[in-house]
């Protein structure tokens, strides 16, 4: 008698757990696909230096020097529409700074300012839910 008890009982608990699985397991496949796309540089990239790419499956960025100062180019066959775009800069011991002053300019373009102790700058590009990273050298990389 008593061990039908706790047959009863560990049958309950197993169907319990089953159920409870079952549906983790139906929201982890319903959980949203937040597009992250880390886009790729180019090997000797030196942004200030010379005109440097960043590149994703069908446009690139390229960040660098130009007639108008430091800017940062949208380049493409498909371009995303819609486009949100956010600078992060960062010092030697990655600590982050304050935001750079970026400025819309016509096309698909915007002129960055820096700060002088920026090593490192984040482009984060969204549209919709896609989303692009690239994280570009401000300096030559030292070598050990």
């Amino acid at each position: 008698m008593r061990f039908n008890r706790y047959l009863i009982f560990y049958i309950i608990l197993g169907l319990g757990l089953v159920a409870s699985w079952t549906l983790v397991g139906k929201r982890a496949q319903i959980a949203p696909n937040l597009g992250m796309h880390v886009m790729s540089l180019d090997d000797d990239c030196r942004a200030w230096a010379a005109p440097c790419g960043a590149y994703a499956k069908d446009f690139a960025l390229v960040l660098g020097p130009d007639p108008k100062g430091r800017g940062l180019r949208l380049v493409g066959e498909k371009l995303p529409e819609g486009l949100r775009l956010v600078v992060q800069q960062f010092d030697d011991s990655a600590h982050p700074l304050s935001e750079p002053l970026v400025k819309r300019q016509p096309g698909d373009g915007w002129r960055i300012a820096p700060d002088p102790e920026a090593v490192r700058l984040r482009v984060n590009l969204a549209a919709g839910e896609d989303q692009w990273v690239a994280e570009f050298p401000l300096r030559a990389q030292r070598s050990f």
